[in-house]
């Protein structure tokens, strides 16, 4: 994650103070507290990953985001409505880490809905991902596996449609 794509979870740009910052993450932290949001538990994985790392690059907010008006967007809003869409798919297990969006389960059936959403497969982990448009353009990314994945980004469980399932840890 780069200060732009953490300042993407909560739709910010231009020249931010830390206190924009924390009155953003207040914003989101009411909108997905999981009483009040079905997918809350899943955004506040995001939102938690992408509030600490501004937290931790605070004094280089203004100038390490990107120049480019293109590049500012909201994907939390965007990360919200495809929770939402999983949240309804029978069999399908899903879970946050970081800011992108691990896919499995029973995801046959569901194979055309969950490309309509935007997701890709990945095919040495066997899974779907969905991740923010930045991402893309990237190519030389090293590959993890998602037990790596789970540990760089704190991940401790799936949600699954119809419940939580913990994760088992397979060291």
């Amino acid at each position: 994650m780069n200060i732009q794509q953490a300042l993407n979870i909560f739709g910010l740009s231009g020249e931010l103070t830390e206190q924009d910052v924390k009155k953003a993450y207040k914003q989101a932290a009411l909108k997905f507290h999981p009483d009040r949001n079905p997918v809350g538990a899943e955004m506040m994985k995001a939102v938690n990953a992408a509030f600490d790392f501004l937290m931790e690059n605070i004094d280089r907010l203004n100038t390490a985001q990107s120049a480019d008006n293109n590049a500012s967007y909201n994907f939390g809003e965007e990360l919200e409505n495809v929770l939402n869409a999983l949240q309804g798919m029978t069999g399908v297990i899903f879970e946050v880490a970081g800011n992108w969006i691990w896919i499995s389960g029973d995801t046959k059936a569901h194979k055309d809905a969950i490309k309509a959403l935007g997701c890709k497969w990945a095919s040495k982990k066997q899974m779907w991902f969905y991740r923010p448009d930045e991402y893309k353009a990237s190519r030389n990314r090293k590959e993890h596996s998602i037990d790596e994945i789970r540990e760089m980004y704190g991940t401790t469980g799936q949600r699954k449609a119809t419940g939580f399932q913990k994760v088992e840890n397979r060291a």
